[in-house]
Protein backbone atom coordinates (compact mmCIF):
# COMPACT_ATOMS: atom_id res chain seq x y z
CA UNK A 1 0.00 0.00 0.00
CA UNK A 2 1.31 3.54 -0.99
CA UNK A 3 1.90 5.69 2.09
CA UNK A 4 -0.77 8.15 1.48
CA UNK A 5 -3.96 5.22 1.64
CA UNK A 6 -2.17 4.16 5.21
CA UNK A 7 -3.00 8.59 6.41
CA UNK A 8 -5.96 8.93 4.63
CA UNK A 9 -7.96 5.72 5.36
CA UNK A 10 -7.85 6.53 9.03
CA UNK A 11 -8.59 9.95 8.84
CA UNK A 12 -11.34 9.59 6.58
CA UNK A 13 -13.32 6.66 9.24
CA UNK A 14 -12.09 9.87 11.84
CA UNK A 15 -14.01 12.02 9.99
CA UNK A 16 -16.56 10.02 9.48
CA UNK A 17 -17.05 8.99 13.24
CA UNK A 18 -16.93 12.24 14.03
CA UNK A 19 -19.66 13.45 11.71
CA UNK A 20 -21.62 10.72 12.98
CA UNK A 21 -21.59 11.54 16.45
CA UNK A 22 -23.26 14.62 15.79
CA UNK A 23 -26.09 12.69 13.51
CA UNK A 24 -26.45 9.88 15.83
CA UNK A 25 -26.98 12.57 19.26
CA UNK A 26 -29.25 14.52 17.29
CA UNK A 27 -31.18 11.88 16.10
CA UNK A 28 -31.41 10.25 19.80
CA UNK A 29 -32.08 13.00 21.58
CA UNK A 30 -35.63 13.51 19.99
CA UNK A 31 -35.85 9.48 19.54
CA UNK A 32 -36.33 8.11 23.17
CA UNK A 33 -38.00 9.99 26.17
CA UNK A 34 -36.35 10.50 29.20
CA UNK A 35 -37.03 6.96 30.04
CA UNK A 36 -33.90 5.48 29.19
CA UNK A 37 -31.45 8.76 29.35
CA UNK A 38 -28.98 10.73 27.30
CA UNK A 39 -26.97 8.69 25.11
CA UNK A 40 -23.90 10.56 24.21
CA UNK A 41 -22.36 8.69 21.21
CA UNK A 42 -18.37 8.36 20.85
CA UNK A 43 -17.72 6.73 17.70
CA UNK A 44 -14.39 9.05 16.99
CA UNK A 45 -13.39 7.74 20.65
CA UNK A 46 -14.12 3.84 19.33
CA UNK A 47 -12.92 4.64 15.95
CA UNK A 48 -9.14 5.75 17.43
CA UNK A 49 -9.30 2.97 19.95
CA UNK A 50 -9.22 0.53 17.24
CA UNK A 51 -6.64 2.73 15.20
CA UNK A 52 -4.34 2.26 18.41
CA UNK A 53 -3.38 -1.26 17.57
CA UNK A 54 -2.75 -0.95 14.15
CA UNK A 55 -1.25 3.17 13.63
CA UNK A 56 2.31 3.95 15.20
CA UNK A 57 2.64 6.04 18.23
CA UNK A 58 3.30 8.90 16.52
CA UNK A 59 0.52 8.69 13.91
CA UNK A 60 -2.20 7.87 16.37
CA UNK A 61 -1.09 10.25 18.87
CA UNK A 62 -1.28 13.40 16.22
CA UNK A 63 -4.30 11.67 14.72
CA UNK A 64 -5.65 12.15 18.47
CA UNK A 65 -5.11 15.40 18.76
CA UNK A 66 -6.35 16.52 15.93
CA UNK A 67 -9.40 14.91 16.08
CA UNK A 68 -9.80 15.81 19.36
CA UNK A 69 -9.50 19.56 18.30
CA UNK A 70 -11.75 19.20 15.99
CA UNK A 71 -14.08 17.50 18.88
CA UNK A 72 -13.99 20.56 20.74
CA UNK A 73 -14.30 23.15 18.10
CA UNK A 74 -17.38 21.62 16.11
CA UNK A 75 -19.47 19.77 19.23
CA UNK A 76 -18.12 21.99 22.73
CA UNK A 77 -17.25 25.22 22.18
CA UNK A 78 -14.47 24.61 25.18
CA UNK A 79 -11.09 24.04 23.21
CA UNK A 80 -8.90 21.59 24.90
CA UNK A 81 -11.65 19.14 26.79
CA UNK A 82 -11.38 16.19 24.12
CA UNK A 83 -8.22 17.08 22.56
CA UNK A 84 -6.70 16.51 25.99
CA UNK A 85 -8.73 13.50 27.46
CA UNK A 86 -8.51 11.86 23.75
CA UNK A 87 -4.80 12.10 23.81
CA UNK A 88 -4.48 10.71 27.42
CA UNK A 89 -6.82 7.79 26.17
CA UNK A 90 -4.72 6.68 23.56
CA UNK A 91 -1.41 7.34 25.13
CA UNK A 92 -2.61 4.87 27.85
CA UNK A 93 -3.99 2.54 25.35
CA UNK A 94 -0.49 2.64 23.75
CA UNK A 95 1.38 1.51 26.84
CA UNK A 96 -0.88 -1.53 27.02
CA UNK A 97 -1.08 -2.90 23.82
CA UNK A 98 1.15 -5.30 23.58
CA UNK A 99 -0.74 -6.99 26.18
CA UNK A 100 -4.04 -7.51 24.00
CA UNK A 101 -4.48 -9.38 20.86
CA UNK A 102 -6.87 -7.04 18.72
CA UNK A 103 -10.32 -8.56 18.80
CA UNK A 104 -13.59 -7.73 19.17
CA UNK A 105 -14.39 -8.61 22.58
CA UNK A 106 -11.11 -6.53 23.33
CA UNK A 107 -12.83 -3.70 21.75
CA UNK A 108 -15.87 -3.90 23.55
CA UNK A 109 -14.30 -4.49 26.49
CA UNK A 110 -11.47 -1.70 26.50
CA UNK A 111 -14.63 0.70 24.90
CA UNK A 112 -16.68 0.39 27.98
CA UNK A 113 -13.55 1.43 29.95
CA UNK A 114 -12.57 4.05 27.88
CA UNK A 115 -16.29 5.33 27.58
CA UNK A 116 -16.69 5.66 31.23
CA UNK A 117 -13.45 7.53 31.74
CA UNK A 118 -14.16 9.87 29.25
CA UNK A 119 -17.80 10.49 30.63
CA UNK A 120 -15.88 11.05 34.17
CA UNK A 121 -13.48 13.18 33.25
CA UNK A 122 -15.73 15.45 30.89
CA UNK A 123 -18.68 15.47 33.64
CA UNK A 124 -16.31 16.43 35.90
CA UNK A 125 -14.18 19.23 34.28
CA UNK A 126 -18.10 20.58 33.06
CA UNK A 127 -18.73 20.59 36.95
CA UNK A 128 -15.53 22.48 37.79
CA UNK A 129 -16.32 25.18 35.30
CA UNK A 130 -20.17 25.18 36.25
CA UNK A 131 -21.34 24.48 32.38
CA UNK A 132 -23.91 21.33 34.01
CA UNK A 133 -25.70 21.49 37.49
CA UNK A 134 -26.25 17.48 37.18
CA UNK A 135 -25.43 15.68 40.56
CA UNK A 136 -23.36 12.52 40.17
CA UNK A 137 -26.45 10.13 41.16
CA UNK A 138 -28.10 12.18 38.00
CA UNK A 139 -24.60 11.68 35.78
CA UNK A 140 -24.49 8.13 36.77
CA UNK A 141 -28.72 7.32 36.28
CA UNK A 142 -29.36 8.96 33.67
CA UNK A 143 -26.16 9.74 31.40
CA UNK A 144 -23.38 7.12 31.49
CA UNK A 145 -25.58 4.09 31.67
CA UNK A 146 -27.29 4.48 28.65
CA UNK A 147 -24.05 5.94 27.01
CA UNK A 148 -22.58 2.69 27.86
CA UNK A 149 -25.32 0.48 26.50
CA UNK A 150 -25.34 2.38 23.10
CA UNK A 151 -21.36 2.87 22.40
CA UNK A 152 -21.20 -0.96 23.72
CA UNK A 153 -23.26 -1.99 21.04
CA UNK A 154 -22.07 0.58 18.18
CA UNK A 155 -18.38 -1.44 19.21
CA UNK A 156 -19.97 -4.65 18.53
CA UNK A 157 -21.53 -3.29 15.07
CA UNK A 158 -19.09 -1.42 13.61
CA UNK A 159 -15.81 -2.67 15.46
CA UNK A 160 -15.43 -5.42 12.98
CA UNK A 161 -15.43 -3.57 9.25
CA UNK A 162 -12.98 -1.03 10.99
CA UNK A 163 -10.91 -3.53 12.13
CA UNK A 164 -11.17 -5.00 8.97
CA UNK A 165 -10.55 -2.32 6.88
CA UNK A 166 -7.42 -0.92 8.86
CA UNK A 167 -6.06 -4.30 8.62
CA UNK A 168 -5.98 -3.95 4.71
CA UNK A 169 -4.57 -0.69 4.55
CA UNK A 170 -1.90 -1.15 7.97
CA UNK A 171 -0.29 -4.66 8.30
CA UNK A 172 0.36 -5.72 11.24
CA UNK A 173 4.17 -6.25 10.38
CA UNK A 174 4.64 -2.88 9.11
CA UNK A 175 3.83 -1.22 12.43
CA UNK A 176 6.80 0.07 14.83
CA UNK A 177 5.34 -0.49 18.58
CA UNK A 178 7.98 1.39 19.31
CA UNK A 179 7.97 5.26 20.48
Amino acid sequence: MSQWKKILYPLLMLLIALILDGVFAAQLKGAFDTNIGMIIPHLTLLVLLILVFYLSFRHIIILSLLMGFVYDSYYTGYLGIYMAIFTVIVYVLLQFRNFFQPNLIIYLLLSIIVVTILEFFVFGVYRAINITSMSTQEFLLERLGATLLFNGLATLIIGYPIDKITQSVVQKDEISFKK
